[in-house]
């Protein structure tokens, strides 16, 4: 469990807070490009951070991330007309450029220099891989972009989804780093009936996690069906928020990849941006809405949610699933979300299950306090790091020979101390 200040550290994402001030100073996925497709066209509403923000392509085709309250008389600027270069105000007039500066200011007198000192607060995006990524930390020091391999895919091979998950960030990531609960809460059939799959029948994986320059890594280590042989998923978790998911390694879908960001839209919920993407051929879309649950509607949220218990199927689970919930990412936010908008921690009873679970509330802790006391900068964000080679995996090795061996760390991104 963790003392109450430490769970405040851990989850308060707002402006001023060590964790608030630590995350901004990461590339943070902020919304689908598919939100924004038509250049001019209508800007979106985007919470992020606890900030209430504007977004817009303008008819130029450039991004702009603003402060949502105009400058002049704070109306939001979501009501604004998008044309001719900048996105204007309907209160007044007042017109901004996707970089904040201030366009024309209509209501003042003509040749007033007035709007040469006037700003909007706007956020240095990227657009890669289908979403609209942004800066919101200091403008002096903008760090390295994640260069993940899977972002330079061809556009078939890579699909972004984008889900409200009610419930605070934190809770959210630690779902994705715990292998134990696969095996009873994905289970596809009713807990009385045959295992079916490995992670099903050892229910007690062992877990190693290894400290890096950017998170950390762990594996879930578990008896193969075969004699003398381990079985091991390894995933990469790398600061703040993102999660690397191993393939299931078999078969067609043994190239089938994902990886998430758990981005805070403030304390008490989360955007999760996933990112499917395949080697090989193309993402089946459709597929992966069916297995995962991405339904959703107008505001990302999803179809089954709390408000009606995601259509929980009792017969179901006496014959179909353990969980009776339909998805696999819907039953993951299931359980986060009912631990509460804000896990309480101090209230947790851990077991050896959790070591990867622990290892990083440590780490986030930790960091943050560094920063926020003595403005030290985590290794992810000084360092030269090589996004591409960082790749989750699914061995299948001798029970002689250990899940490190068989993925050996890149030497540039292994701790030394």
């Amino acid at each position: 469990m963790l003392s109450r200040e430490d769970n405040n550290i851990l989850t308060q994402v707002g402006k001023g807070t060590p964790m608030g001030e630590l995350i901004r100073r990461f590339w943070i996925p902020a919304l689908l490009a598919s939100e924004i497709a038509e250049p001019g066209g209508k800007p979106v509403r985007v919470r992020l951070m606890g900030e209430d923000l504007v977004a817009f392509r303008d008819t130029d085709g450039k991004v702009g991330l603003l402060e949502e309250q105009c400058p002049h008389r704070r109306a939001s600027l979501a009501l604004g007309d998008n044309s001719d270069g900048g996105l204007r105000c309907l209160y007044h007039g007042w017109k901004f450029a996707t970089d904040g500066t201030c366009l024309d200011t209509p209501t003042e007198p003509s040749g007033s220099a007035f709007c040469s000192r006037i700003r909007a607060l706007a956020y240095p995006t990227r657009e890669v891989a289908g979403v609209i990524w942004a800066y919101m930390g200091d403008q002096a020091d903008i760090p390295q972009f994640p260069e993940f391999d899977f972002l330079s895919y061809p556009t078939a091979n890579v699909a972004p989804f984008k889900v409200l998950e009610d419930c605070n960030y934190a809770q959210a990531v630690e779902g994705t780093i715990d292998s134990a609960h696969a095996g009873v809460l994905h289970r596809e059939q009713p807990w009385s009936a045959p295992a079916k799959y490995d992670h099903e029948r050892d229910l007690q994986p062992k877990i190693e996690v290894e400290y890096t320059k950017y998170g950390l890594r762990y594996a879930g280590v578990r008896n193969f069906r075969e004699e003398g042989k381990l079985h091991a998923r390894v995933t990469e978790v790398v600061l703040p928020f993102f999660t690397l998911i191993p393939p299931d390694g078999f078969g067609v879908r043994k190239n089938r990849r994902m990886a998430n960001a758990f981005v805070p839209r403030d304390d008490e919920s989360t955007w999760h941006i996933q990112w499917f993407f395949d080697e090989t051929q193309p993402v089946d879309i459709a597929y992966r809405v069916e297995e995962g649950g991405h339904w959703v509607d107008e505001n990302f949220r999803k179809k089954l949610n709390i408000d009606n218990w995601y259509e929980q199927d009792r017969e179901a689970m006496k014959t179909a699933s353990m969980s009776g919930i339909k998805g696999i990412l819907t039953q993951d936010h299931a359980v986060s979300e009912t631990q509460g908008r804000i896990l309480d921690r101090t209230k947790e009873h851990l077991g050896t299950s959790d070591v990867a679970v622990v290892a990083w509330r440590r780490q986030m802790i930790r960091t943050a306090r560094a920063f926020a006391d003595r403005k030290e900068v985590p290794t992810v964000l000084s360092a030269t790091i090589p996004w591409q080679q960082i790749r989750a995996a699914t061995v299948i090795f001798s029970n002689e020979r250990t899940w490190k061996q068989e993925v050996p760390l890149n030497p540039d991104v292994a701790l030394t101390t």
